[in-house]
């Protein structure tokens, strides 16, 4: 009985941080949409085409294992945080577990996928732009691989994002990403 009460009272504590749109209204109204949506955010793949090689498994940014060399790859997109279309990528990387370097960019892309340039060496920062967990271009703690040669694919899970799904159906949103009535004006 006690673990039920502590549990119910953590999950009360967190509907009560505030969140975008304040009515019950708007979240019943919208609850279908934001559990499909939600669903999709669970993982994301890209497809691309172009002069390119790249072998990959990484069980989040810090366990990474893999390398890779593109000039210019076309890619279609159904990325972290919403990003879906088309765009340009080029770069290289290499990493060994927690250590790598890499120069990779998004160049060109059309408006629902955002460019960045990650430069770095060592171990990757979660704190950085990049990997913001409400707006970031790259998900720090994606699970998942990549393979490529000419025909360049990958394929990641977000955990984070499964726990957003899961916790929507009480409807608490700890990515603040659910539609609100505003977002269709």
């Amino acid at each position: 009985m006690k673990k039920i009460l502590l549990s119910l009272a953590l999950i009360l504590s967190f509907a009560c941080v505030p969140v975008r749109g304040d009515s019950i209204m708007e979240k019943v109204a919208l609850y279908i949409p934001n559990r499909l949506i939600d669903a999709l955010d669970m993982f994301s793949f890209s497809l691309g085409l172009g002069p390119t090689i790249e072998a990959r498994l990484m069980g989040t940014r810090f366990v990474d294992v893999g390398a890779g060399a593109n000039l210019v790859c076309y890619k279609f997109f159904k990325h972290y945080n919403r990003q879906y279309g088309f765009g340009v990528d080029e770069g290289w990387y290499w990493s060994f577990i927690f250590v790598g370097e890499e120069s990779y960019s998004v160049i060109d892309s059309t408006r629902l996928v955002g460019r960045y340039v990650e430069n770095r060496t060592g171990i990757p920062d979660p704190t950085t732009r990049t990997y913001d967990f409400f707006d970031g271009n790259r998900d720090y703690w994606a699970i998942g691989g990549a393979l490529g040669f000419i025909l360049d694919g990958d394929v990641y899970i977000h955990p984070m994002e499964w726990i957003d799904f899961a916790l929507g159906f009480l409807f608490i949103d700890i990515k603040n990403d659910d539609l609100v009535f505003d977002d269709f004006r």
